[in-house]
Order: C-alpha cells, then structure tokens, then sequence
C-alpha cells in the first residue's frame, strides 16, 4: 500500500518559442535534435511511426500511424490566450525540516508521500539546491515482480488556474525503454486509493538520438507525447526548474502550460478529460525498464501558486 506524504514550488512567468513535435503511443519518435529514433512512454502504447510538427499553431496537425485528431487538435495551439501571471503562494516546501510533514499538511485528503517497488525515498542533508535539504529518489525499474517502480509526492491540484513547480536533478542519463515520468497530474476516487489512479497528464524524460535527455508532454486521454525541441534537453547532475500552469475545464477546455527554466517547452489547449473530483499534482521518480536500471532523482524547493489577481 503506498505511504503518504508533500512539497513545494515557486514560478517565474517565461515565454519563450515553442520548437515540439506531436508523438503516437510514445515509443518511438524523431527528436529535431540529432536525427534517428527517441525511445520512451507508457506502457502497452502503439508505435509512434512517423511524427507530426507541432509548433506554435498546430491546433489543426493531424497525428499520423493511427492515434486521435482530437488529440493533435488539443495540442500546441499558439499563444493567442494570455494568462495572468503568479500571484501569491498557496504552499511551498523547502525541506529544511528534515522530512515530509509540508506535503502531509491537512491529512491525505491534501497531499502525502506514496511509493511502490523497489524504491527508497528520503529527505537528505546537503543534497538539495545549494547544499541545502533535499528528497532522494532512488528506484529500480525492472525489480523481480515489479513492472515499474516509483517515489513521488503529492498535493491536491487548486479548484481554479495555478502554478505549481519544483527543481530536479537527474543523477545520470538513462535509455528509456517503457516510460519515465517526473511531473503529473492525475485523479483518485473518493477513497483516495493511489493505487488506483487516473492517469490524466505527465511530463516525462525520454533519451535523445545523441544520449541526451528531453522533455516530452504526455497525453493519457489519447496515449500521444509532443516532444520539446532543444529547448528541452535536461542535463544529468544539473539542477532544473519544471513549472506548469493548469487551468481543468473539464471536458474539453482544460489548458497546461509548461516551462523550463522558464523557458516555454507546451502549451496544451482545449485538452479533454472526464470530470473528476480529486485531482493531484505529484513530482518524484518514476519509471520503467530504463537503462541503467537503478535511477536517482534529487528534488527540491516545490511550490503551488495562484494566478495573480488584476
């Protein structure tokens, strides 16, 4: 059974271009980096086959070897819908009190630590932004049994628009065979069972032609990932920033946006989801069947804001 816990963000608002390319099932797919095939995704997904350009304005793309228009529709879409920027913080955590109990604020209802497989995750001294506190999460993703493994915390996700963030460091650079997700949203039912969840948006690392690492938006709804450009490659064993805006206007007007670094990698309008009544926003390590098998991942400075009133 998972174990509950919490964290924390802070945002800057940072437009920058969009260079994405929409993916099917999340397999394989051609980074505009290097040439060749990037590998990586969920479980059980088709082939991506060839990939379809997404750049700014590709609400009209058309997915190609199978997947859903209505998925290529609900993609990058151009920034013609401004947004307001952060207003003020609603929860943040540092980790400077040695352990979880800022994520655990208000009960499980609110937010908590769950993990599964064979992992370990714990709050460490000195391996955080500057020397500070930080989470270690260490897993292994192919264990004997185990189809996947993974570390993560969660908040509930706000009832309007808002900013949530957090700083990660990879420890080194993985092949990724299945998929590997670091930032998500996601549903449970009123039983706040997270071992029965819905998976509704990640974004996740998959591995570049040339061994970099990327970013890619991953859309469970219609199982299609765009793909950042250059923008997006991250660095093992430097730190980076992920900020996301969700806007849930379920069933077919939900907005997210995301950064890094400041630096604008999607922005996903008119997204479709089912209603659902309790939406989180967790960041941690998880993953399967990449490679090397063991997969650190350092976390720190998490926080959720609200958009900033006019």
């Amino acid at each position: 059974m998972p174990r509950l816990r919490v964290l924390s963000i802070a945002l800057a608002l940072g437009l920058g271009g969009c260079d994405s390319q929409i993916v099917l099932g999340d397999s394989e797919a051609e980074l505009p980096l290097a040439g060749g095939p990037s590998r990586g995704g969920a479980a059980n997904a088709g082939s991506a086959g060839d990939v379809t350009s997404a750049g700014a304005g590709a609400s009209g793309a058309t997915p190609t070897n199978g997947g859903s228009s209505a998925g290529a529709q609900a993609g990058m879409a151009g920034m013609d819908a401004p947004i307001a920027p952060p207003g003020d913080e609603l929860w943040s955590t540092d980790f400077e009190v040695g352990d979880f109990s800022d994520w655990q604020e208000g009960g499980d209802f609110y937010g908590g630590e769950y993990d599964w497989g064979n992992v370990n995750g714990y709050v460490d001294l000195g391996v955080g932004r500057d020397g500070s506190n930080g989470v270690v999460a260490d897993i292994h993703s192919v264990a004997r049994g185990e189809t996947s493994g993974g570390v993560r915390m969660y908040r509930r996700a706000e009832d309007g628009p808002a900013y949530y963030s957090a700083w990660f460091r990879l420890e080194e650079a993985h092949t990724v065979a299945d998929w590997w997700s670091i930032f998500l949203f996601h549903a449970v039912d009123s039983t706040m069972n997270l071992d029965d969840d819905t998976s509704m948006w990640d974004v996740r690392v998959v591995d570049t032609p040339g061994g970099e690492m990327a970013l890619q938006f991953f859309d469970h709804d219609v199982m299609q990932g765009t793909l950042a450009g250059p923008a997006g490659v991250v660095k093992s064993r430097r730190w980076f920033e992920i900020k996301a805006y969700l806007d849930y206007r379920p069933p077919d007007d939900t907005r997210v946006v995301v950064w890094l670094d400041d630096t604008l990698l999607f922005d996903m309008k008119h997204l479709h989801r089912e209603k659902l009544a309790n939406v989180l926003w967790s960041i941690g390590n998880g993953g399967s069947q990449l490679d090397p098998e063991e997969s650190t991942l350092y976390v720190d400075d998490a926080a959720i804001h609200q958009v900033a009133k006019p």
